[in-house]
């Protein structure tokens, strides 16, 4: 099979064939909001990636402290938000001027919307934007534990971890009550004191209580099965604001990335737009798709809160997936989109919260490369 071959077969398997219809809702501080969407014609999107720089003056240079220019010693993840912003104001540029404007004490490294990606914090620096700390290291670990599955069943039983029902050395997290600067008792992770204070009744030391299996929060721990047939874990801890346990690297060794969930926006196409990016991201730092996470990840928070409760986390990691595969084997191709329908933008997105009166949408991929050029037909069934 030739190169072409195997870029019309997957933008074939790309292809919605049925494009579904789903109402959810849409998460806000300031308020929840339903809308309906449709996937786009295709997982790849179609259009042109738009980077705009806002970047943040440094702490030195400026009376704010988001942007201490430190410097990552490693790039481990892209870590995806969204901001639970929902009034219609709070798009990406919006909140490129809350980063540059010393965001809270808060940075991320890009904001995404339907109309741009703005870039605010450079890739090789730290940011404040996964609450997992700035005090510990990214190291990885030698568990002990010998293995051939990539994906192995973590468990904690006895204060260790498990790995495939084998006893590791690497202890799970340890809480503890520990006095903090202004006198307030609050909950520690292996002796890194966090914000959330203890009730009156408990006293300073370790907790009484051990955490479980169910602890762990739902994106999972990092593990890592080296060459040398050993499993390796990533440094956890234990977030008392969300009671879940999480991974560090999340602030030191991750690109924070926000995604605009505004009333009035086109989520689908802010989606794609992220999609893009991260998969950029990820080829220009030599990372695989096993380093997106979702910010749950590092801290148990329920975010990216809209893609997570409306069961489209997969949906979107799929069009990463599809997007990097086309920027890592065949960026040498121009892909084109040959479509003309009313519901339809010129990058395959769908309108928002139209009503379709077709059946069927045709259209062509074009691709062209060096002096070949091959168009591929399409069509795609609307569901009611």
């Amino acid at each position: 099979m030739n190169k072409l071959d195997e870029l019309v077969k997957l933008m074939v398997d790309s292809c919605e064939e049925i494009i579904w219809k789903k109402k959810i809702t849409v998460y806000g501080y300031q308020f929840d909001y339903q809308t309906i969407i449709r996937p786009s014609l295709s997982k790849y999107w179609f259009g042109e990636q738009k980077i705009e720089q806002w970047i943040c003056p440094k702490d030195s240079e400026s009376n704010h402290c988001n942007r201490p220019g430190t410097k990552k010693e490693s790039m481990e993840y892209i870590t995806i938000h969204d901001t639970a912003s929902s009034k219609d104001s709070a798009d990406e540029y919006a909140h490129a001027r809350y980063v540059i404007n010393g965001g809270g004490g808060t940075s991320w490294h890009y904001s995404v919307g339907s109309f741009s990606s703005c870039h605010q914090i450079p890739d090789d620096e730290v940011a404040y934007h996964a609450g997992d700390s700035l005090d510990v290291r990214f190291i990885l670990t030698n568990t002990g534990i010998k293995g051939t599955n990539l994906n192995p069943l973590v468990e904690i039983k006895e204060g260790y971890y498990y790995i495939n029902d084998q006893k590791s050395s690497i202890q799970a997290p340890v809480v503890s009550y520990e006095w903090n600067k202004n006198g307030d008792l609050v909950y520690a992770s292996d002796g890194v004191k966090q914000q959330k204070k203890v009730p009156q009744s408990m006293k300073e030391g370790v907790a009484s209580f051990q955490l479980k299996t169910q602890d762990i929060n739902d994106a999972g721990i990092r593990i890592d099965l080296k060459e040398d047939g050993f499993y390796y874990i990533g440094p956890t801890y234990y977030n008392a604001t969300y009671g879940k346990i999480a991974n560090r690297g999340g602030n030191l060794n991750s690109i924070g990335i926000e995604t605009m969930v505004n009333q009035g926006s086109n989520l689908m196409r802010t989606w794609h737009r992220c999609a893009k990016l991260v998969a950029n991201l990820l080829v220009s730092h030599h990372l695989d798709v096993t380093r997106v996470k979702p910010h749950h990840f590092f801290s148990g928070k329920n975010c990216p809160q809209t893609l997570r409760e409306n069961g489209l986390w997969k949906y979107f990691m799929d069009c990463v997936n599809v997007e990097y595969l086309i920027l890592k084997k065949f960026s040498d191709i121009k892909i084109e989109l040959v479509c003309q329908n009313e519901y339809i933008a010129k990058d395959g997105v769908f309108n928002q919260d139209i009503d379709i009166n077709e059946e069927n949408i045709e259209y062509q991929i074009k691709l062209t490369y060096k002096d070949e050029i091959r168009v591929i037909d399409c069509s795609s069934r609307i569901e009611r």
